[in-house]
């Protein structure tokens, strides 16, 4: 339970795994996460931060709509929904503009 707003806080993620369950090293791997979030999402119109309690991300649209989520796996319905038009993680042009390697043909 948050002391400061009484919400219940939900289990570590999937991806905290190796985390320390400590409060420092949770901000510091959400603040990665979302570093990652950016530059996945550059240039697609919507960005993504990390909410004020600090258990989920907030997903913005350039014209101003938000959706805030409760996790990693639920922001890509919402970059979807806010982008009106599907986004893939795992789209190969992505992950290869990611590593820097040249788009597959």
């Amino acid at each position: 339970m948050c002391g400061m707003c009484g919400t219940p806080v939900p289990p570590p993620e999937w991806c905290a795994a190796g985390i320390a369950d400590d409060p420092g090293a949770r901000r510091r791997a959400r603040a990665a996460s979302v570093r990652v979030l950016a530059e996945q999402l550059a240039g697609t119109g919507v960005r993504v931060d990390a909410d004020l309690v600090g258990t989920g991300y907030t997903v913005r649209a350039a014209d101003g709509r938000s959706r805030v989520v409760a996790d990693l796996a639920a922001v890509w319905p919402a970059v979807a929904l806010l982008r009106g038009r599907p986004f893939d993680p795992l789209d190969e042009a992505l992950l290869a503009r990611l590593l820097g390697e040249a788009a597959p043909s």
